[in-house]
Order: C-alpha cells, then sequence, then structure tokens
C-alpha cells in the first residue's frame, strides 16, 4: 500500500492547495513540499565532499588542515545557528512564512560558494547557507507531521526522510558527471547547482496554509486574550524555551539529543569523507563518487521502502535494528582496511551496503521523528531546532576532527571508534527510547516517561 500511496502522493502535488483544514488526501502533499527540502540538505551537506575530493588531490586552492576541517564543518555551524533561532521562531510566529523565505539561503549562497576563489569564501558562504539547512531541518518536517493524521505521520515523516538520500546521491552524480565532462572546475558546476530547483520549490510552497495544529494549539504567552487565568500559567511554562531541559520534557530532550548526537557522530564523521574512505577499498579517482552515489541511492531505497514501518513495526524496534546493523557495518568496514585483494573489497562493500541501508530504515529516520513527536505543538520546532542544532555542532566536530584522527590513529582505527559509538547507541535505544506508535501527538503530551515506556496520566 505505501508504494499505492506514494505514487498517488507524487501525482497530488500538482493539485491545488486547500485554504485551510486538513484534507482527506491532500495532507501527502505537505510531505513532498517538505521532502523536496530534505532533498536540497542532503544535496548540499554532502556535495562539499566533491570539493574537499578534488582540492585534496588536484591542490586548486592553497588550504590547511584547519581549513579543510572548516571547508567540510562550516554548513554545520549554519545549520546550528539556523536550526536554533528561526525552529524558535517557528513556534512563537507560525510556521508557514519561514517555511517559504528561508528557501531563499538556497538559492543566493550555493550561487555564491560557486564562484568563490579562495577555500575562505567557500567556508564563508557555506556557514551561510547551512543557516537555511538548519531553518529547513526545525521546520518542513514539523510542518508536515503537523498536516498529518496521527494514524499515518510516522509515514509521512518517513516519506520526507528518504528524500535526505536522494539528494546526497544526485550530489555525487552531479559531481561525477561534471568531473568527466569539464574537469577539476567541476566543483563549481556541483556547489551552485542546487540553486535551480531551490527557486521551484519556493514558488510551490508560496500558496500553502498555515499549519492546522500550530493555528489550534493554546496560546502562547500568559494573558492570552482567550485563555482564563488557570490555562496561563501552564501555557507559559509549557512555551518557554527552557522548558525542554525541565521535568519529564528534559527527559526526553536529553533522549533525543543523545541518541541523534551518536548517530551523527558516525553518520557525518564517515559520510563527508566517505570518497576519500572508500579509496582503502580497491577504488580511486572521481569514480568514487559514482560509488559514494549508488550507496546512498541504497539509502534512499531502504528508506522509501521501510517508510510506512514507522506506523506498522514502531519506531523503536527500527531503531534498534538499525544501530545494531550499522555498528556490523562499521566493524566490517574496519575489517576490510586491514585485509588485501577480494576479502578487503567483499567486506568493505557489504559494510557500506549495511551502512548507508539500514541507516536510513532505522535511526537516520527516527531521531528526527522522536525530536517532533516527544515535544508538544508550541515547542515542537523549539524541540527540533536545539536537537538540529547541538548535532549540528556534533556533526561539525566529526568533520572537523575526521582529518586529525585518520593522520594519528589511521583509517581502521577511525572507524574502530565508530563501531563503538553505533554499538553505544544500539544500547542506549534498547535501555532509554520510548514507543510512540499508535499514540496521537495529544496522548503523547500528556503521558509520562517511566523508563522506556511512556505511562498515560490518570484523570
Amino acid at each position: 500500500m505505501f508504494w499505492k500511496d506514494s505514487i498517488r502522493g507524487m501525482t497530488i502535488l500538482f493539485v491545488s492547495f486547500p485554504s485551510g483544514g486538513l484534507p482527506s488526501q491532500g495532507y501527502r502533499k505537505y510531505a513532498l513540499l517538505s521532502g523536496m527540502g530534505y532533498f536540497l540538505d542532503g544535496y548540499n551537506l554532502t556535495v562539499v565532499a566533491v570539493f574537499t575530493f578534488i582540492l585534496a588531490t588536484y591542490d586548486i586552492m592553497q588550504y590547511n588542515p584547519l581549513e579543510m576541517g572548516f571547508v567540510s564543518g562550516s554548513a554545520f555551524l549554519g545549520a546550528m545557528v539556523g536550526a536554533i533561532l528561526l525552529g524558535r521562531y517557528s513556534d512563537l510566529s507560525g510556521r508557514r512564512y519561514i517555511y517559504i523565505f528561508y528557501l531563499a539561503f538556497f538559492i543566493i549562497f550555493p550561487l555564491l560558494s560557486s564562484v568563490s576563489t579562495s577555500v575562505i569564501e567557500v567556508i564563508l558562504f557555506r556557514f551561510l547557507l547551512g543557516i537555511g539547512i538548519g531553518a529547513d531541518y526545525a521546520i518542513g518536517p514539523v510542518y508536515s507531521t503537523e498536516m498529518y493524521p496521527d494514524n499515518k505521520r510516522g509515514t509521512g515523516y518517513g516519506l520526507v526522510w528518504a528524500f535526505w538520500s536522494l539528494g546526497a546521491s544526485t550530489a555525487f552524480l552531479a559531481g561525477y558527471l561534471a568531473f568527466i565532462y569539464i574537469g577539476v572546475e567541476s566543483w563549481r558546476i556541483a556547489l551552485g547547482l542546487s540553486a535551480v530547483p531551490a527557486v521551484g520549490l519556493m514558488a510551490l510552497r508560496a500558496s500553502i496554509p498555515e499549519s492546522v495544529r500550530w493555528k489550534s494549539a493554546p496560546e502562547r504567552t500568559s494573558g492570552g486574550k482567550n485563555a482564563d487565568a488557570g490555562n496561563n500559567i501552564v501555557t507559559a511554562t509549557r512555551t518557554a524555551f527552557s522548558s525542554l531541559f525541565k521535568g519529564d520534557y528534559g527527559k526526553r530532550t536529553l533522549i533525543i539529543w543523545t541518541q541523534w548526537i551518536l548517530l551523527d557522530i558516525g553518520s557525518y564523521g564517515f559520510a563527508l569523507y566517505a570518497p576519500l574512505i572508500i579509496g582503502n577499498f580497491g577504488f580511486h579517482g572521481p569514480g568514487t563518487f559514482i560509488i559514494t552515489s549508488a550507496l546512498y541511492a541504497v539509502g534512499f531505497t531502504g528508506a522509501f521502502v521501510s517508510m510506512s514501518w514507522n506506523d506498522t513495526l514502531g519506531r523503536r524496534p527500527l531503531q534498534i535494528f538499525g544501530f545494531g546493523f550499522m555498528a556490523l557495518g562499521m566493524a566490517l568496514m574496519a575489517i576490510a582496511v586491514v585485509l588485501k585483494g577480494l576479502a578487503m573489497v567483499l567486506a568493505g562493500v557489504s559494510g557500506l551496503i549495511l551502512w548507508y541501508g539500514v541507516e536510513n530504515i532505522g535511526p537516520g529516520n527516527t531521531v528526527g521523528l522522536y525530536a517532533i513527536e516527544l515535544l508538544p505543538t508550541r515547542l515542537r520546532s523549539t524541540s527540533m531546532g536545539s536537537a538540529t542544532g547541538i548535532t549540528r555542532f556534533v556533526s561539525f566536530l566529526s568533520a572537523f576532527e575526521f582529518p586529525y584522527i585518520a593522520a594519528s590513529i589511521g583509517y581502521s582505527g577511525f572507524l574502530d571508534i565508530l563501531f563503538f559509538v553505533m554499538l553505544g547507541a544500539f544500547l542506549f535505544t534498547i535501555t532509554f527510547t520510548p514507543e510512540t506508535r499508535g499514540l496521537t501527538l495529544d496522548e503523547i503530551e500528556d503521558a509520562v516517561y517511566v523508563r522506556h515506556n511512556l505511562v498515560h496520566r490518570k484523570n
């Protein structure tokens, strides 16, 4: 059924937008509009690997290891800023307008990155691009999830998430084709190309309505016109930024942050240097772009095929399964680095397929969904934004530290570290992460977290 629903969702994208309320079928187009934003996120975050590969291989600009780290990580620092500030703004002032206008970052700064004449310029423009990426993480999936019915919101988020890997796959494919036809200057095409679909996406989002749930949520501050004195205190407490770190919400925030941090240490620590790492498995030159593109295509396939599993199997078992097999995949890659010949290739490729495929079925899909579901409407983008912000900073550190770690302990040692990180995430999920399948967003909000369960309060 999810294949049928997804195809129908693709066609309904071109149907006129409703002026209000939640349509019976039209909600799928909101997931597609947010998914297209995630496509741009995946493209823009990973395409820098094309630039760093060409930079390191052909010395097209002067740089040092510090600058190399900032080239890979500057967009993550920008994403941290954009996610925290614009995510909070979305909770206070509404989703719609910021959901449309942050796409300007996706148009302007990829183009400026593509005409850069120094590494410093690339770092600056990708930092500014990152502000838009952070906003998209904090607002895009929140908007589409709020427009989905409760019994299908896991599928809706799964559809949004699948587009990230499609964008990443496209980035490496674009880098390869540009290199074949243009040569070392191909990085300019690769960095700037995403501005074109961003223009189209801004036009498609122009006539969307405000989030149904955001409009119907209680007043955000004490003293609201329609709120009585008894409700003002509760509402003000629930919508203050500090509410993320207090009481039951604080426990939920800690779970969200921890599992997402562990995922991103492995995910971006590896992905941003994937073409260089893959070279250790017997593949060389720009052909590593094609291999990386194919691996992200595997990831997209896994995410697309499994997107309804959030609602049928549940978030928790998918995350446990995902982290477990990601650890196995990383172990195989660590072993491959010290092998030779066919054994090296088989172990390396098997590990890569497990890593990319299972990540998108499991935690790559679920950690963001938890950030949306576990906090109430007036804190939802704040939750997603703060989680995105802290994890983008961790992603920056992962990207920044990789050249130094690889130089000091080698690729095998680096992969060993990532294996233990994934093993820790596997054990953390078993111990602490609750299940939200089958619960409405209101039921999740009203429940109390006890160990790895959400327990409903007695009336």
